[in-house]
């Protein structure tokens, strides 16, 4: 499709996380306004942070840590992000049409609400691409009461509702978990959360234990063998989390918590005994709603381990919306789709997903000049 095809709307999503690993970007061909709108995924792309500049991953996790530092090295990271951000935006337009806005979430580098920072430089790349850029998609929903998270609920009505109530479960560095209806019913009655620690425990596990950056496709996860003690500890940490009730974020990590019980077990033990723990978790939750089918999403998806043991917990398999979405980009899609209802009006924030009072904001936009 090129740019200018029909009336549709080309918007790039740029979608960095709690995983902090890189940068997923993708566009997203929009037709319609509003909640009539129909999104189609065009093209994704991935920079590793560590490709766009050797030690940015690393910088990243330490502010993410809370680590002290300065106000220079905290401007030097938004500004290297940002370019970061333009390189991974340019290797996008190899294979897609030109936008006509891009929406950037940003790095959360803290989140417990009403606080919360999405490390987020947009000029750079309103100058590089010449376009509106569409950013802070969490402000002001906190600042009407809400948590600012999860956001993709609202998205992803658009993108999975199908014929029967679906779960649509992301497995970043926290997993959160969508209930949808079907696509018939009303958008008001999507209900969204966080649930839980998910890749930032499993890639810890990976760097400490491993000495790789991840279970690559979860292999010594599934060669190890669960710890029944273990996994009730952990178990007991990561549902207090899901039953918290609000947003997940810097407050919640635990990691070094979770990572103290698995210790003394063996390495690929202790993968086994966190992936069974995390997925028990997020099926006890998606348990307490009407599920008929699973879509899974993020970068958990290639621990294979993990993908086997959520999909067993839900016998509808997946619905027939999921294969328009690769898994990997949906959250950068879903960040191009907040970014389309903004420009229609529409908040990011569900009021029943993040307990937001009404609000006349949806985020800032940054004209390019």
């Amino acid at each position: 499709m090129a740019a200018g095809d029909g009336d549709a709307r080309v918007i790039h999503g740029c979608m960095s996380g709690t995983s902090c690993d890189g940068i997923d970007v993708a566009a997203v061909a929009i037709e319609g306004h509003g909640w009539s709108m129909r999104p189609r995924f065009l093209a994704g792309a991935s920079l590793p942070y560590d490709e766009a500049m050797p030690g940015l991953a690393a910088r990243v996790r330490s502010a993410l840590r809370q680590e002290p530092t300065t106000a220079g090295n905290l401007a030097r990271l938004g500004h290297d992000l940002a370019h970061a951000h333009v390189r991974a935006l340019r290797e996008l337009a190899r294979n897609a049409a030109a936008p006509t806005a891009i929406a950037m979430h940003g790095q959360t580098l803290f989140h417990a609400p009403p606080v919360s920072w999405q490390l987020c430089a947009p000029w750079p790349v309103a100058e590089a691409f010449g376009v509106p850029v569409l950013h802070d998609l969490r402000g002001a929903d906190l600042a009407a009461g809400g948590q600012g998270a999860p956001l993709t609920p609202t998205s992803d009505f658009l993108m999975y509702a199908g014929n029967a109530p679906t779960a649509v479960v992301n497995l970043g560095g926290f997993a959160n978990a969508t209930v949808l209806p079907p696509r018939s019913g009303d958008p008001s009655t999507v209900r969204g959360f966080d649930v839980c620690l998910c890749n930032q425990l499993l890639d810890e596990l990976a760097r400490t234990r491993l000495g790789q950056p991840c279970d690559w496709d979860g292999r010594a996860a599934s060669s190890g063998k669960v710890d029944s003690a273990a996994k009730h500890e952990l178990v007991a940490l990561l549902s207090a989390q899901a039953q918290s009730g609000r947003s997940l974020g810097t407050s919640d990590e635990s990691v070094a918590t979770a990572s103290r019980m698995l210790a003394h077990r063996a390495p690929a033990d202790a993968c086994a005994t966190a992936v069974s723990a995390i997925a028990h978790t997020i099926l006890t939750v998606l348990g307490q709603h009407e599920v008929h089918h699973l879509a899974l999403a993020g970068g958990g998806v290639l621990n294979l381990s993990l993908d086997a043991a959520l999909r067993a917990g839900i016998p509808g398999g997946a619905p027939s919306t999921a294969a328009a979405w690769p898994p990997a980009y949906r959250e950068a899609a879903a960040m191009a789709i907040l970014g389309a209802l903004a420009l229609d009006g529409v908040p990011p924030g569900l009021p029943a997903v993040t307990k937001r009072r009404n609000h006349a904001g949806c985020c800032c936009t940054t004209i390019s000049p």
